[in-house]
């Protein structure tokens, strides 16, 4: 009796964290699968499937995986997050260097109202060309992203630093056009200024930094939707993910009988599906 208070009193500890222990994001998935591989110790030699699939070894190398596929998007966080905050700077700063520049041609000497005029439309355009704001749908779960239910805080912000930079302006249509616009600038002679951040080789120099910002933050959004896609494999797949292996692991626990010890050690360890709220596109294996 003794023994059978004992096993009850650790089955008890076990139910009371797996109820403590409800993951909502990859993290808490992760911790749930650490619970698993501290069962398959405790059992031990008991811990015999013919699957080789859920060995204890293989699941080790499951557990490393699904560990390294998400710190590897965190790594891609921060990386992304200093490009777009560092473009989505530098283009803020043109529409104010097209009107003070407007504002220096127009006081200029000897300039002409037919000068004004196209100066005032090439400087109209770096203001607005804009493209159509971001439809309110359902994320659609593709290697390029996840459902929002399941985005950390640090993974949100990069989302609305990607959501601002698209629904606000297009960074290489203005940016062409403040090319024309400057090009027309340097072509007339009376446009002068003593104001070095005014002047055309300063706006030129400009100009010209735009592109590689632009390209530094497009590789860097490439690279953390890469290193998500392979982590909603390693964790989803539906015949080689972790969430689809830990489950067969719960199947072989519970076939020690659905009211064992051994049973009640996983039983209440949560995997899901994090991502199967989203819509999902014909290819996408979830």
């Amino acid at each position: 009796m003794v023994i059978v208070r004992k096993s009850l009193k650790i089955t008890a500890a076990v139910a009371a964290a797996v109820k403590e222990h409800k993951p909502k994001s990859f993290n808490g998935f992760i911790g749930s699968g650490s619970k698993v591989n501290a069962a398959i110790v405790t059992l031990d030699a008991k811990y015999d499937p013919v699957n080789t699939d859920i060995s204890k070894e293989n699941i080790i190398i499951v557990q490393a995986a699904i560990t390294k596929a998400q710190k590897d998007v965190m790594d891609s966080i921060n990386p992304e997050k200093e490009a777009l905050i560092a473009r989505n700077a530098a283009y803020v700063l043109m529409s104010t260097m097209a009107t003070d520049s407007l504002r220096v041609f127009k006081s200029s000497k000897g300039v002409t109202p037919a000068q004004v005029k196209l100066a005032t439309n090439f400087a109209k355009k770096v203001h607005s060309v804009r493209i159509k704001p971001i439809k309110k749908t359902p994320v659609v779960i593709t290697t390029d992203s996840v459902d929002a239910k399941v985005l950390t805080a640090e993974e949100a912000e990069i989302v609305q630093l990607r959501h601002n930079s698209i629904s606000e302006q297009q960074f290489e249509g203005r940016s062409g056009n403040l090319l024309a616009y400057l090009t027309y600038l340097s072509g007339q002679l009376n446009y002068a200024t003593n104001n070095e951040r005014l002047k055309i080789t300063t706006m030129m120099d400009y100009q010209e930094s735009l592109p590689l910002l632009n390209s530094t933050a497009e590789a860097t959004i490439f690279g953390t939707n890469k290193v998500r896609g392979i982590r909603n494999e390693t964790f989803f797949n539906n015949t080689s993910g972790a969430r689809f292996l830990y489950t067969q692991v719960k199947d072989y626990f519970a076939s020690f009988g659905t009211k064992s010890v051994e049973n009640k050690m996983v039983k209440g360890l949560p995997f899901p599906n994090l991502i199967k709220l989203a819509n999902r596109t014909p290819t996408t294996n979830y």
